[in-house]
């Protein structure tokens, strides 16, 4: 881009527009690209060889305020979680679960909506929420997404 890189339009559009959605089309896959702009506000990370049909599943995931990345991203994520100064830092934030906190972990990786938890656990959709937050403080991760990645990643619900 002439002016500034995706990453910066991304947090500048994110800073100015919250609620909008921004979804990455580059060809860039390594970790310096997919961390900061997923950090920067982007909620689709695809690579320019994605199907026309993938990019249109993108964007209704987008829609829907879901995120959606492309296998190569989220394997460049995946690998990016298991070094192992952060292997040590997962232990760490798996132990500092609670076992609620881990049955809401669960439910994310399922890929149920605050809602679907609560009824599911019987508890209020704001214990729930309360929950998720504490989950993602305790796994250093920034959204549902990283933690269902985290514990996938981490074979915790093996």
């Amino acid at each position: 881009m002439p002016v500034m890189d995706g990453i910066e339009a991304t947090r500048q559009v994110k800073a100015t527009f919250p609620n909008i959605k921004v979804i990455v089309l580059t060809s860039f896959s390594d970790q310096d690209y997919v961390l900061p702009a997923l950090r920067a506000g982007a909620i689709g990370y695809q690579l320019k060889d994605i199907e026309p049909s993938e990019l249109v599943k993108t964007i209704h995931a987008a829609y829907r305020g879901e995120k959606q990345l492309h296998p190569t991203a989220t394997n460049t994520l995946l690998s990016h979680l298991t070094s192992d100064e952060e292997s040590s830092e997962a232990e760490a934030g798996i132990s500092a679960l609670s076992n609620r906190e881990k049955e809401v972990l669960y439910q994310i990786t399922c890929g149920k909506t605050n809602k679907q938890i609560s009824a599911e656990l019987f508890i209020t959709e704001k214990t729930v929420k309360t929950h998720v937050s504490s989950i993602l403080s305790k796994l250093h991760v920034n959204d549902r997404t990283q933690a269902a990645i985290f514990a996938i990643k981490n074979k915790l619900f093996e």
